[in-house]
């Protein structure tokens, strides 16, 4: 029995020294070489060291950057073609590299003998310039890019008009990186084909949300009238109708003539025309804007909307009685009312031959009907001023200017319901100072 434990005894320890040993050579042969069985893409790997390895990754890399990816877009037959390197793209060497020397750990002799048996192969691990990557496809994004178009309602001629909702089309840029490099994780052949997926860019406007808006029909207008001789005059209204004209006001949303029209500038594009300034007649740029806030002033007051500022000319204006009118000035006077509905309003500008026309769209179901009058509080007659001439005889007379009177005047609007009055809105005092006569006279005695 002893004989039989001394034996076993130098069998054991003859079978370690043997394991030892194998071990001992192994781990020294294979301290800086691949475990058994591993491949790189189709090159097997298994035993070589790691300087061999990384000389053959500079080669597969090398190879690499001459591959092609060809590129197909939905609706198009002819792809577009790329190699790795011109799009950026490049081996993640390093990477590679401490995958290999993580599955070389010592003593992991089970996980080694599964990477034997099962051909293990190193995932393509691969690294993206990205602003390379996009700007070499950034013209083929440009070229293809739809953008989404609004459903549009618009006014011409009079006329409520809709534009329908267009789809755009976009090519999904960072899906496709992800594609690509989701591809080249598993060694594929080459040319590799990817697909170019677009993507569906919706309006945010659409013509059921226009309708759902409420801008179903006219709710209110107002025209004044001007002197189409007037050149410049007549130039500077029609300029600040068409900055106006489809202009869309939210629910709550306050106009503000001064920020859509802007300053009346020779860079802005205006002319002298007459305008009132300190209660006198001069020539000024931007003469004729005030008859545009005027009147369309006149459409907001009978569509029913909330006045916020609003003021009146320092003399009487022709194409509106006193209490009608509303002057602006940039950045001094400004003409703002709210869009004080539960729905859209489009604004609508018009000039016909001499006719200027403001019509306000909207939901005319939901407007209460208005009145406006004015209660003439006063009428101021004008001072007669004299000129003398030195060198005329004191007979001598004749008229300059012809004198006009002032006024004040209050305006109110009236709001009714089924035919009935419900609520009375001050709109405030107007004071329109008188236009002198003026005379002029001689002062020599009379021969």
């Amino acid at each position: 029995m002893t004989i039989i434990k001394s034996k076993l005894i130098k069998v054991l320890l003859a079978l370690f020294l043997i394991a030892s040993l194998l071990v001992m050579g192994e781990n020294i042969y294979f301290k800086k070489r691949a475990p058994l069985g591993i491949y790189i893409g189709q090159n097997y790997v298994g035993g070589k060291t790691y300087k061999d390895i990384e000389t053959l990754l500079e080669k597969i890399n090398d190879d690499l950057g001459n591959e092609e990816i060809n590129f197909y877009i939905s609706g198009e037959d002819i792809p577009l073609n790329f190699t790795l390197e011109e799009i950026g793209i490049a081996l993640q060497k390093e990477k590679i590299m401490e995958e290999i020397i993580r599955l070389n750990t010592p003593f992991n002799y089970g996980e080694k003998f599964r990477i034997y048996r099962g051909r293990w192969k190193i995932p393509g691990y691969f690294a993206v310039e990205k602003e390379k990557f996009f700007s070499v496809l950034a013209p083929v994004k440009e070229e293809r890019y739809v953008p989404p178009q609004d459903a549009l309602v618009y006014a011409e001629q009079g006329m409520l008009k809709f534009r329908p909702q267009r789809k755009g089309k976009n090519l999904k840029f960072e899906q496709m990186l992800d594609k690509v490099i989701e591809e080249l994780y598993y060694w594929p052949s080459f040319p590799l084909t990817i697909q170019m997926e677009m993507e569906y860019l919706y309006p945010e406007m659409t013509i059921s949300r226009i309708l759902d808006s409420g801008i179903i029909g006219e709710i209110a207008t107002a025209s004044t009238y001007f002197d189409p001789a007037a050149i410049n005059r007549s130039h500077n209204i029609t300029l600040a109708a068409k900055k106006l004209d489809n202009i869309l006001l939210t629910p709550e949303e306050i106009f503000s003539f001064n920020q859509i029209v802007g300053e009346a500038s020779l860079e802005n594009g205006y002319k002298e025309a007459p305008v009132i300034v300190n209660d006198r007649l001069v020539m000024g740029l931007g003469g004729g804007i005030c008859q545009v806030s005027s009147t369309i002033y006149n459409a907001a007051l009978r569509a029913g909307l909330g006045i916020e500022e609003r003021h009146n000319h320092g003399l009487p204006v022709g194409y509106l009685p006193p209490g009608y009118d509303a002057t602006v000035a940039f950045n001094y006077r400004d003409l703002k009312f709210k869009n004080n509905t539960s729905f859209y309003i489009l604004i609508h500008m018009q000039v016909l031959n001499n006719e200027l026309k403001a019509t306000f769209f909207g939901d005319p179901s939901k407007i209460r009907k208005v009145k406006i009058i004015t209660q003439s509080l006063q009428i101021i007659e004008p001072p007669v001023h004299y000129q003398e001439i030195k060198d005329q005889p004191s007979s001598y007379r004749n008229l300059i200017q012809e004198g006009k009177p002032g006024y004040t005047a209050e305006t109110i609007r009236i709001f009714y319901e089924n035919g009935k009055e419900v609520y009375r809105e001050h709109l405030g005092k107007n004071y329109y100072a008188p236009t002198p006569e003026i005379y002029a006279v001689g002062v020599l005695p009379d021969s």
